[in-house]
C-alpha cells in the first residue's frame, strides 16, 4: 500500500526495493539518480538550447533531484493495472514471474547497492497464492472496436 495505491495503483515515485542488479543494463544500474543526471545534462531536454519553452514551463526538469542516498537504486513504481500481463518483471526484466515478484518483496533482500525500503512480511503459502490471484485479477482485456458500437450516444451525435 505504500507504492502501489490509488486510481492507478503507483505512487508515481521511485523507490529502491532491493531489485538484483540487470547484467542487461551493465556494471552501472543506478536508477534515478544516473537517470536525473542524464536528462539534466541534456541539450535536448526543455532547458536545452533546441528547445522553445521558456524556463518557466520546465518546472519539473528546474526541481528535478539528482542527489541524495534515496535515489539510489530508486525505481519509478508502475501501476499494477494488466501487472499479469507485463512478464518479465522489474525495470530491466530481473525476475520471471508474479510469484516470484511476491517472494522477492516478502523476504525484503538486500540491495545490491543504496538501502532496500522494504521490511521482510511473513506471507504463507495460501496467503502467496491470494495475492498472486488477486494481482491477476487487476488484468483486463483489450479494448476492441467492437465496443465503440455498442455505446449509447446522446440525441445530438446521431
Amino acid at each position: 500500500m505504500n507504492c502501489h495505491n490509488g486510481a492507478r495503483l503507483t505512487d508515481d515515485h521511485f523507490h529502491n526495493t532491493g531489485v538484483p542488479a540487470s547484467s542487461l543494463v551493465g556494471a552501472i544500474d543506478s536508477g534515478r539518480s544516473t537517470g536525473v543526471r542524464d536528462v539534466t545534462g541534456n541539450e535536448f531536454n526543455c532547458l536545452g538550447k533546441f528547445s522553445d519553452a521558456k524556463p518557466e514551463q520546465c518546472g519539473e526538469l528546474r526541481f528535478a533531484v539528482s542527489e541524495g542516498p534515496e535515489l539510489l537504486r530508486a525505481f519509478k513504481t508502475p501501476s499494477l493495472r494488466n501487472v499479469a500481463e507485463r512478464a518479465p518483471y522489474m525495470h530491466a526484466g530481473q525476475i520471471a514471474t508474479l510469484s516470484a515478484v511476491i517472494d522477492h518483496y516478502a523476504t525484503a533482500p538486500k540491495s545490491p547497492f543504496g538501502t532496500s525500503e522494504l521490511k521482510r512480511v511473513r506471507l504463507s503459502a495460501t496467503e502467496r497464492a491470494q495475492l498472486e490471484a488477486f494481482l491477476r485479477t487487476l488484468s483486463s482485456p483489450p479494448a476492441t472496436d467492437g465496443l465503440a458500437s455498442n455505446l449509447i450516444l446522446p440525441r445530438s451525435s446521431r
